[in-house]
């Protein structure tokens, strides 16, 4: 059989969907060729664009640190007071909270033996006396041998190191303040029987306080008598009380490696008590460092680093990390005081990538 043959219509539609298709194909392809340099100049010219950026200039800041402690208040001076000797507690002649003074009577016990034995003592001492007067008066005229005389007078002085003995127990039937200072609960009532190794009260000197707390062995040589601290309690809300350090340990702990430490509080308004619980700040001495914020400082594989802007371009610039404080950091590095730092926008940054600053940090 023959092939069906198109039509004259039906041959000029084939034709011309053919010659429709070729112009399509040259259209695209032509397209193709000149968007692929618009697109690389179109990358080109975002690479070259500045990049907003906002910066912060580097400064130079003490090096220094401020250590944080906790330390205990501890009166100037303390005892426990004991009574000398056991007994009968006959009187309590204070209240807690008491001022008193050196040697004022706090507790006595009951004396009666002890004031007997006194006027006893007394007694003798005094006929020994009189004796010894009968015969002295009688010395050159041979009537009282030497030796008798003497005798009398070795009697006067027994008689009078038994009344300094007997004095002497009576006075330890009374309990008095060892120095000034203020007293606390008393742990006996009048009718108890007590030992020397009962505690009767405390008694505090709290003009002044001392406060212990220990020093991490690194800082140690930063640290000497004198050196100031500030010291801070929960009981006294936002007060701040400076002191002073009066003595430091011969040793470290082997445990802790730290030291110990004793510093001085005033306390003339008597705010202050043993006991207490401090947090103790000291300021350390340093060397000026460079001081950028916080946000500056970014990490990468290599180490630190921070982007700088020098001649409106970014450059990155190796840095150490010294120490951090709040919202800053101080680093040791090749850069100079006053030189932008970025602060935001580092994300876009590369080497030599041009920036626009558009914001200075505080």
């Amino acid at each position: 059989m023959k092939p069906a043959r198109l039509s004259t219509p039906g041959r000029l539609l084939f034709w011309a969907l053919g010659l429709a298709a070729i112009v399509a194909a040259v259209w695209w392809a032509s397209t193709q060729g000149r968007a692929q340099p618009a697109a690389d100049q179109t990358r080109q010219t975002d690479a070259e664009r500045p990049v907003p950026v906002v910066v912060a200039p580097a400064v130079t800041s003490d090096g220094g640190m401020i250590v944080e402690a906790v330390g205990t208040g501890l009166a100037l001076r303390s005892a426990s007071l004991q009574p000398a000797v056991a007994g009968e507690v006959a009187r309590v002649r204070f209240k807690a909270g008491d001022r008193v003074r050196a040697g004022q009577p706090l507790l006595e016990l009951v004396d009666r033996r002890q004031r007997l034995n006194l006027k006893l003592a007394a007694a003798k001492v005094e006929q020994a006396r009189r004796l010894l007067a009968r015969y002295d008066a009688t010395a050159g005229t041979g009537a009282v041998p030497g030796s008798v005389i003497d005798a009398a007078r070795s009697a006067l002085q027994t008689a009078e190191v038994e009344q300094s003995l007997a004095a002497e127990a009576l006075a330890e039937r009374t309990v008095r303040a060892p120095f000034d200072g203020v007293v606390g609960l008393a742990q006996v009532d009048p009718g108890d029987r007590i030992a020397p190794d009962d505690v009767i009260t405390v008694i505090d000197d709290r003009r002044r306080l001392r406060l212990a707390f220990d020093l991490p062995e690194p800082y140690l040589p930063h640290v000497r008598t004198g050196h100031p601290v500030l010291a801070s309690s929960a009981a006294l809300g936002d007060t701040v009380i400076e002191g002073r350090v009066q003595q430091l340990d011969n040793r470290l702990d082997p445990a802790t490696r730290s030291l110990r430490v004793r510093a001085e509080l005033p306390n003339e308004n008597d705010l202050l008590r043993p006991g207490m619980s401090f947090t103790v700040r000291l300021n350390l001495p340093g060397g000026m460092q460079l001081q950028v914020p916080d946000l500056a400082l970014q990490w990468a594989r290599e180490g630190g680093h921070v982007w700088v802007v020098r001649d409106g371009k970014a450059q990155q610039v190796p840095v150490q990390l010294l120490r951090r404080r709040e919202g800053v950091v101080l680093i040791d590095g090749e850069l100079r005081a006053g030189e932008p730092v970025v602060v935001e926008g580092v994300q876009r940054l590369r080497p030599g990538r041009p920036v626009r600053i558009v914001e200075a940090a505080p």
